[in-house]
């Protein structure tokens, strides 16, 4: 709704009067204030005409302020409390409030001189409440960056009107990565300065405040007017310039201390009016800074780790064998959630007598162990089929046993193809331990699904090394194409087995023209989400022309 006109001045005794007076229309929203209501909200005028209450003071809501604008709407007469000021004062008034005829007038009278204990006991609930929100916002994710950017709209409005949030790297460098201004019209300058000062910082050799606070690991509130302060430690250009036009009153910088070193750096900021920063506002902000320090650093930890799993999958996953007879292509795809490292593999190898294996599997759980356990199988798997060259079935059961007699305690599913040249085509070959079975896509047909034939499927590998293990034989002609996939592919949270394995079905045949690398490449963008739940991996072989 656009602005209202916010009429003629205040009368002469309301305008100087030593308590703050908003007058609001029917929805709320302000009609007029005085200079004091100005001082107390920290913005000036032209920011908060036209605004809602509850814009104004976002933590009015629900609270006795409510009640009392409720109760005058109702009644049509007065109504007073005392009451707690909204955040970001915390300071106790006597609310008075009153039908004007446009709406409701309001007026503010501090009465902190006789309420001490009272505020103390609301800058106590101020605090519980600030990390109960860093709690809330911060735990919900274990990437390191999107948990730090969070942490700005935790804090403001309720201690001060804009923040800055800073990663510091494990040299040192500092990167701000999060912003919030309590005037969305100032959003924009805001991220404008947090994209120039660094920069600008870093050209003045790093004599800042931010320097301060990350050497020696303690808060720092700046000399005021900030605006000055910070301007002195900025180089003539446009860091300096959005400085002076956002014109902080106040400021000060926490550091995000974790495990005995710097994580991160806080920067808050007051407009000019509005208090300073006192000791008490200190330690309410250090304690936020403590717990977001320890949630940004456990983020940053377990980063670390899935890399490493990561990276140790990925050069597992070696270029697979290829042949004169046959095209071979394979995908690993991870998924996108750090806690959802997990052991999908696949290989493909020569053997000494000249068949090549084709390996999917895919070990139980979404963890670094299961990504080491991943390797170890990997590895057995390969020693076993070099050393005593034997069919899918025989290999498997070998490999159940080697995992029992050398304690592997893991959970697995496999998948294990042969291809042997044969004069009229390839001979494949496989045995399922638990997986999805390949899929069959042959020039001129419908992709469907192998299985084992009548059998019933076979135990994952881990459970019991003595299991009679099964498999089937199929020749391929020229132009049949064969895929071996992880459940990934398949299944999900809001997508059953049956439901995925249709859709793969009916997604191969309809790109049955494409090229096989073409073919995996369409088949991972058409059936996966955006941000997959589950690692995939895919191994395509299309067999050549016999010759």
């Amino acid at each position: 709704m656009p602005a209202p006109d916010p009429g003629p001045d205040l009368p002469g005794a309301l305008h100087s009067l030593p308590a703050a007076y908003y007058a609001l229309d029917g929805d709320r929203v302000l009609r007029r204030l005085n200079a004091e209501a100005e001082r107390l909200a920290g913005r000036p005028r032209a920011h908060l005409l036209g605004r809602r209450w509850g814009d104004v003071f976002p933590l009015a809501a629900g609270s006795q302020v409510d009640a009392v604008l409720l109760e005058v709407a109702r009644t049509g007469r007065p109504a007073g409390a005392e009451l707690l000021h909204p955040a970001p004062l915390a300071v106790w008034c006597s609310l008075r409030a009153w039908p004007d005829g446009e709406g409701t007038s309001v007026l503010l009278l501090p009465a902190a001189a006789r309420r001490a204990p009272e505020e103390a006991a609301g800058r106590a609930a101020l605090q519980v409440q600030l990390l109960a929100g860093v709690g809330a916002h911060l735990s919900g994710t274990l990437d390191a960056e999107t948990a730090v950017a969070r942490l700005s709209g935790v804090l403001v409005p309720v201690l001060g009107d804009w923040c800055l949030v800073t990663l510091v790297d494990d040299q040192g460098e500092l990167r701000d990565v999060g912003h919030q201004h309590v005037d969305p019209d100032r959003q924009e300058l805001l991220r404008a300065y947090a994209e120039t000062r660094m920069s600008s910082l870093r050209a003045r050799g790093g004599a800042s405040y931010a320097a301060q606070a990350v050497r020696s690991g303690r808060p720092v509130v700046l000399p005021e007017p900030a605006v000055d302060a910070i301007s002195a430690v900025l180089g003539p250009g446009p860091a300096r310039d959005h400085a002076r036009a956002l014109d902080p009153g106040s400021a000060m910088l926490l550091p995000l201390r974790a495990r005995g070193r710097t994580v991160g750096l806080v920067t808050l900021a007051r407009g000019r009016g509005r208090r300073g920063f006192d000791p008490e506002d200190v330690a309410t902000a250090s304690g936020v800074a403590e717990r977001a320090a320890l949630a940004l650093d456990n983020a940053r930890l377990y980063g670390q780790q899935q890399r490493i799993a990561e990276g140790l999958q990925r050069d597992l996953l070696t270029p697979p064998a290829q042949s004169p007879r046959w095209q071979t292509a394979v995908r690993y795809l991870p998924a996108a959630q750090a806690t959802q490292v997990g052991g999908d593999w696949y290989d493909a190898f020569h053997q000494p007598d000249g068949s090549t294996m084709l390996v999917i599997g895919d070990v139980i759980g979404h963890d670094t162990r299961a990504a080491a356990a991943m390797g170890q199988l990997r590895n057995l798997l390969r020693g076993i089929a070099f050393a005593a060259p034997d069919g899918p079935a025989g290999l498997l059961s070998r490999l159940d046993a080697a995992m029992a007699g050398l304690g592997v305690g893991t959970l697995a599913t496999a998948l294990v193809a042969r291809l042997d040249p044969r004069p009229d085509g390839v001979l494949l070959r496989f045995s399922s331990a638990g997986h999805p079975g390949p899929v069959l896509l042959r020039p001129g047909r419908g992709a469907v699904l192998l299985d084992e034939g009548d059998e019933e499927p076979d135990l994952l590998l881990g459970i019991d090394p003595a299991t009679a293990r099964h498999g089937r034989d199929l020749l391929l002609r020229a132009g049949d194409t064969v895929l071996l996939h992880t459940d990934g592919l398949v299944e999900r949270r809001d997508q059953g087995l049956d439901v995925g394995t249709a859709r793969l079905l009916d997604a191969v045949s309809r790109h049955a023209g494409l090229g096989l690398e073409e073919l995996c490449d369409a088949l991972l963008r058409e059936l996966l989400p955006p941000r997959p739940e589950d690692d995939v991996a895919l191994v395509a072989v299309r067999v050549g022309a016999t010759g």
